[in-house]
This record gives structure tokens, C-alpha cells and sequence, in this order.
């Protein structure tokens, strides 16, 4: 074994850590070995220094047919990790969909940046592997099951014969017996498919649809489930739903069945000073912390690759959410939180049916369930009254000693009812924010009860921002002042101007600015030092900007705030946005702006913010509407803003109805533009904004 390796010059080439490749010989040795503790150790070291965070080196490119010379001898233990270590070499972005356009845009972007040096070694590697991948087609057989799971991953990234692949794994299925390599089977025929999507997805959904219903093993039922409906999720049984609960029922009856079944001993695992060891033992701990088990690891996997297909995923996320398991209750929270931030839910059931869980005795579990709540905001109103509920009932439940107010149940429950704009809050509101911490999202608070419903706050918040001084360098100061705004506290007005003239931080000066603009007119004794704050040049350009936008409040003098609008029309940052959007607020007093929007709109300067703040001030849609039909494809964060100047166009929005109807079809929240994997929340209240115009829009040119 390793013949030639003495005769390669380890000392000429480099890796992440030397450029004197010398101890690569004795890594690639360790893989080698009988003892699994040298073989982990020897594994974490290739992956350290010649596969560092996917990077590629000279001496990658000379491991590759030593590694090959080790997964072909089955003398060797561990030769699963050799095939995954050259998988990961020739396959940097494996997580990753060739056929999907935004991974595409990854690929041939790797593919054309041929001058960097590590990059050619990337592409010398990866043609190398390619070229012997038919190593991995005998490998299928292998006695060793983890080689055979391993070969069949690496098949279905590697070998340029998508086809000969495919037909080679389906000859596998029915011969592998360990469930392991089965569900890695599973796995490699649905990415293979997705390689040639014309002539595998019919072959592969029908393969992969004879193993739901047809193994009695539950990982891989859930597995093929999951994998079904990564490459053919049109071709999902109509009672997936019902089959993954049946699987994770079945994983529950039999969690406490294991030890006294006869089961084999679990083969014994290394525990080394090792990265990998590390990483294992993380996640072990983790599931153990969660309470969590394999089977919750399918359905999470099943739950992210079911996507858009919400009519499975609602029913899904409903059964766990009743599940008797505890931590699986827990589990399904948080699985019903992704789904209904990122997707549109068909009714209101399944946000009921999260709600119906502050009746769970764990208080642990009602506490994330109105986390959850109150990333819903104006979605989750279905279950005020449940909230109300929960508020009312408090007093028989535990006090949480030693915790922040605004992290405690009721003060979370309180929040979700005020980013609902449920008035029914105000007055306990009142008595809270007279003693609490400022929450964070207070401003959130005032936009969704309202200027009208949310005034008698305005005392308690003017209290509080009294007492921080007018000097103070508090974070808190910018919310009140934001808030105060919003209100339009008349008695506030003195407060706010000490606190312009004083205060040490930008941003708080910024927040009083947005504050006067809010007032208007009413806070005409702001105007001299708004005045001087909108001429002074030595001001950072956002503040300078924001002085004009309240210059032009307090006085409807658009003369005197276009100066400043053209200056900062010109820079090249966040100033710029502001200006533009300021020049939109101005309306036709404004007009005198519009050639240099028009210029920025085809010189492709801020063309969107441009386009927008153009239709501010002319109100014509000729040159806007295009603009707004070709970035609403590409540009979904910013859909609520065009959606709500196509609102105001009227008839004029009809050519863009067809893009209006798609969004309100599309099962996808706008900022959800596509799956990402992780515990993330996705901007509702922006959403349900957005769909509100979008039906303003459909009714301003004659349907409904």
C-alpha cells in the first residue's frame, strides 16, 4: 500500500496550516489503521489541513490516489470516511442543488473564477476523482455497510453518468439489508434524479414511493418520504402526513423497548481531542438535552424538504403539536413557528392549534409558544382570546423568580397581544411600562394599536423619558423618543429638543428628528433648531437628511429641503435611501426632483428606491410601472413597498396582475424567497401587508 508515496515531494507543497506538506504521508497512514482512535485522529487531520473549510491545496491533489488505494482495499477498517473525505474534496457545495437557479448561480460562479490558484487545485482534484468514480460502483457491494452508504452519496455527486448511476443504486435496493446504507441509498437516488430531472424524477418518485410502502423499517420510510420529496414533491402520497405520524407513534412505543429486545450492542465509538469527536459529542448532547431521538431528526428532515407542500406540512406540524411526548410537543412548537413565518397558511387552524398548547402544564412550553405568537403578529389574532385567557388565569400560575418581567410568560403574552393592535392592552400597558424595561419592539407596539388607541400611553412613556435625562446615553432614549413621535405628545415637545441639543449619540438625535417629523406643524417651536440642524454641513449625512425630512414636516417648504435632497441623491450609501424616500414624502412639491430620479433609474443608480420616490412626485406611471414589474421578481423584500405603490396607482397596476396573482397563490411568505435550514423566523407583519395591497390592487382593477 502507498506505493510512490515516498517518491511525491511533500516538502514543495503546502496545506492550511505549513507550506511544507511533510506530514501529510503519516496522516494518510493513520487512515490505515487498525486502531480507531489513530484512524479519527489521522481523519480530523486531512480535514484540518488539506480539506480546510472545503478549501483545496497542492497536496490535496496528491492525497487523491492514495485515498482512492484506500477505499478499495478491504483490508482497510473505515473506509466510509475515506469515501466521504473524497467526496467532500471534489464536492464543496454538497448541500447544495445544481439544478436549482440560485445554487446554479454558485456553481458556474466557482466554475468561471479559473485564476486563483487554490481554485485550480479545486478543479484538478475534483476532475480526478470524476475520472476514477467508477471506483464507488464496486464499492455498492462492499461487505462494509457504511462503505456502501458512503459510495452510493458519492455516486450521486460524482460519477458523470447520472443515468448508469441511477440504474445501478435501484439494482441495489433490493438486495441492502442495513438500514443505514438503505436510507443513504434512499438519499443518493433522489440527488442522483435531481441530476437529470427529465429522464430519472418519474423512475425515481416510483422507486422511492415502493419504499414508503413497502419497507416495515421506520427510518427508512420517513428517509424515502423525505427523500421523495426533495426531488418529486408532486409525487407525495396523499396520507404522508398520517405515515410520518404513524412512524413517529411507532418511535415512541418502542424508545422504551430497546434495552430488553436483544439488540446488538452499538459499536463502540472513539473519544479523541479531535474536532469530529467534539462535534459528535454535540450533537448527542444536544438531542439528549431536547429530549429528541433519530426519528425526530427524519421528521425534522422530512418537515424542511416537504417545502412548499404546506397541505402536508399543516397537518403534520398539527398532529406533533398534540403529540403525548413532551418533548416532542416542544419539538413541534418550534416546527409549527418555521412553518407559519415562512408560509401562508390555508385558515386559521393550525395557529389555533398552537395556541391551544398554553394549556400544556409545562410552563416552558407556553413560553415558547408565545415566542412563537408573537413572531406572528397580525397573524396570530385568531387566538387573542386565548391570550386574554392566559392573561386572566395568571395568578394561579408559578411566579418565575429572578426573571426580566419581559421575559416572563405574561409579559410575553402581553406583547403578543400589543403587536396584534389589540386595544384591550392599553391600560395594563400603561401601568407596565411605568415600571419595566422599555421593550425592544415598543415602536412595533404604537404602529399596531395606533396613534388614536395607543394615547393614553403617551403620559407614562413622556414619565419615563423624563427621568433618563436629557443628556442620557441610553438606548431606551431612542425608543421613546420614536414612540413619543408616533403619539405626538404635545407636552413632549421641550423634552425632545433638550434631548437634540444635548444628546452625545447620533442615533438618538436621529430619533428625536423622526419624532418632529411625525409631529408636523404642531411642533412649530422645534423650528429654529431644525432649521439650523437641515443647513449644517458638518452633520453626518443621515442626520443632515433627517433634519430636511423634518424641516419640510414642520413647514410643507419644499424649497428649502430640495438642496439637501440632490446632495445626498448623489451619495453612495444608507443617506442616499433616506433621500429618496424623503423626496417621495414631499409629493408633487417635490416634481422638481424628477429628472435626476429619471437619470438614476436608467443609470441603474438605487433604480427601485429611484422608481418609487419618482412616482411620489409625479405621480405618473409610465416610467415607473416597468421598473416596478421587472424588480418584483427579483427583488422579494422589496414587494410590500412596490405592492403599495402599485395600490395607489388604481387601474393604472393592471399589467401587473399576473405577478399580483401569482404572490397571492404563492404558499411562500415574500421574505422566505427560499428554504434556508435553521431555527429562523421569517417578517409576517411585512407579509400581511403585502397581501392586503395585493388585493387592494386585484379590486382596483375589477377583480376580486
Amino acid at each position: 500500500m502507498f506505493r510512490g508515496i515516498e517518491d511525491v515531494d511533500w516538502a514543495s507543497l503546502g496545506h492550511a496550516y505549513t507550506e511544507s506538506a511533510t506530514d501529510v504521508p503519516d496522516l494518510l497512514r493513520g487512515l490505515a489503521s487498525d486502531d480507531p482512535e489513530r484512524r479519527e485522529i489521522a481523519l480530523d487531520g486531512m480535514y484540518g489541513a488539506v480539506l480546510h473549510q472545503g478549501t483545496v491545496y497542492d497536496s490535496t491533489v496528491a492525497c487523491v490516489p492514495f485515498l482512492f488505494e484506500l477505499a478499495a482495499d478491504r483490508a482497510v477498517p473505515g473506509r466510509g470516511a475515506v469515501v466521504g473525505l473524497l467526496r467532500g474534496i471534489a464536492d464543496p457545495f454538497e448541500d447544495e442543488d445544481p439544478q436549482d437557479p440560485e445554487d446554479a448561480e454558485r456553481w458556474v460562479a466557482y466554475d468561471e473564477e479559473l485564476h486563483e490558484e487554490w481554485q485550480q487545485h479545486f478543479f484538478l482534484a475534483r476532475d480526478m476523482i470524476r475520472e476514477r468514480a467508477g471506483v464507488f460502483l464496486d464499492l455498492l457491494g462492499d461487505p462494509d455497510p457504511e462503505v456502501r452508504g458512503a459510495a452510493a452519496q458519492a455516486l450521486a455527486r460524482l460519477h458523470p453518468d447520472p443515468v448508469r448511476v441511477f440504474a445501478a443504486l435501484r439494482d441495489r435496493v433490493p438486495a441492502e439489508t442495513d438500514p443505514s446504507a438503505a436510507c443513504a441509498l434512499a438519499g443518493a437516488l433522489a440527488a442522483t434524479a435531481l441530476r437529470e430531472r427529465l429522464e430519472l424524477q418519474d423512475a425515481a418518485a416510483e422507486l422511492l414511493r415502493s419504499i414508503v410502502s413497502g419497507t416495515p423499517d421506520a427510518a427508512l420510510r420517513m428517509t424515502a418520504l423525505a427523500e421523495l420529496a426533495r426531488c418529486a414533491p408532486g409525487e407525495l402520497p396523499k396520507d404522508t402526513a398520517g405515515i410520518a405520524l404513524e412512524v413517529m407513534r411507532l418511535s415512541r412505543e418502542t424508545a422504551g423497548t430497546s434495552e430488553t429486545a436483544g439488540d446488538d450492542e452499538p459499536a463502540e465509538v472513539p473519544r479523541t481531542d479531535t474536532l469530529i469527536s467534539y462535534l459528535r459529542e454535540l450533537k448527542e448532547r444536544h438531542r439528549q438535552t431536547l429530549g429528541l431521538d433519530e426519528a425526530d431528526d427524519l421528521l425534522e428532515a422530512l418537515h424542511f424538504q416537504l417545502g412548499d407542500r404546506v397541505d402536508l406540512r399543516v397537518p403534520l406540524v398539527v398532529g406533533m403539536l398534540g403529540s403525548p411526548d413532551r418533548n416532542r410537543r416542544a419539538h413541534a412548537v418550534s416546527m409549527a413557528g418555521r412553518l407559519l413565518t415562512g408560509w401562508r397558511a390555508p385558515d386559521d387552524a393550525p395557529v389555533m392549534e398552537l395556541a391551544r398548547l398554553l394549556g400544556d402544564d409545562e410552563l416552558s412550553i407556553q413560553k415558547s409558544v408565545l415566542s412563537e405568537l408573537r413572531d406572528l403578529g397580525p397573524a396570530a389574532r385568531c387566538a387573542a382570546e386565548e391570550i386574554v385567557e392566559y392573561i386572566q388565569g395568571w395568578d394561579d400560575r408559578p411566579v418565575e423568580e429572578d426573571t426580566l418581567f419581559r421575559d416572563t410568560a405574561v409579559g410575553t403574552a402581553f406583547e403578543v397581544l400589543a403587536l396584534q393592535g389589540d386595544a384591550r392592552t392599553v391600560a395594563a400597558l400603561g401601568h407596565l411600562l411605568s415600571a419595566v424595561l422599555i421593550p425592544e419592539q415598543l415602536v412595533r407596539w404604537i404602529e399596531a394599536l395606533g396613534p388614536e388607541a395607543a394615547a393614553p400611553l403617551a403620559p407614562v412613556l413622556h414619565d419615563r423619558l423624563a427621568r433618563l435625562g436629557h443628556d442620557s446615553q441610553d438606548p431606551d432614549a431612542d425608543r421613546l423618543a420614536d414612540a413619543l413621535g408616533l403619539l405626538r405628545h404635545t407636552p413632549t415637545l421641550p423634552l425632545l429638543l433638550r434631548l437634540l441639543e444635548h444628546a452625545e449619540y447620533g442615533r438618538t438625535r436621529m430619533a428625536v428628528l423622526r419624532a418632529l417629523s411625525s409631529y408636523g406643524p404642531a411642533a412649530e417651536e422645534a423650528l429654529p433648531t431644525v432649521r439650523r440642524a437641515a443647513e449644517d454641513d458638518s452633520l453626518p449625512d443621515q442626520e443632515r437628511v433627517l433634519a430636511a425630512g423634518a424641516l419640510w414636516s414642520l413647514t410643507g417648504d419644499a424649497e428649502s429641503v430640495l438642496p439637501v435632497i440632490r446632495q445626498h441623491l448623489r451619495v453612495d450609501h444608507w443617506a442616499r435611501r433616506q433621500a429618496l424616500e424623503l423626496a417621495g414624502a414631499l409629493g408633487r412639491s417635490g416634481a422638481a426632483l424628477a429628472p435626476q430620479l429619471r437619470e438614476m433609474i436608467a443609470e441603474d443608480h438605487a433604480r427601485l428606491p429611484a422608481a418609487l420616490a419618482l412616482w411620489g412626485v409625479t405621480g405618473a406611471p409610465e416610467q415607473v410601472l416597468p421598473v416596478l414589474l421587472a424588480q418584483w421578481p427579483t427583488a422579494p423584500a422589496q414587494r410590500p413597498a412596490m405592492a403599495a405603490c402599485l395600490a395607489e396607482m388604481g387601474p393604472a397596476a393592471s399589467p401587473a396582475l399576473s405577478l399580483i396573482r401569482t404572490e397571492l397563490a404563492s404558499p411562500r411568505r415574500h421574505s422566505n424567497d427560499r428554504p434556508r435550514r435553521g431555527n429562523i423566523r421569517y417578517d409576517v407583519t411585512s407579509d400581511e401587508a403585502l397581501l392586503s395591497d395585493c388585493r387592494r390592487i386585484l379590486a382596483a382593477c375589477g377583480e376580486q
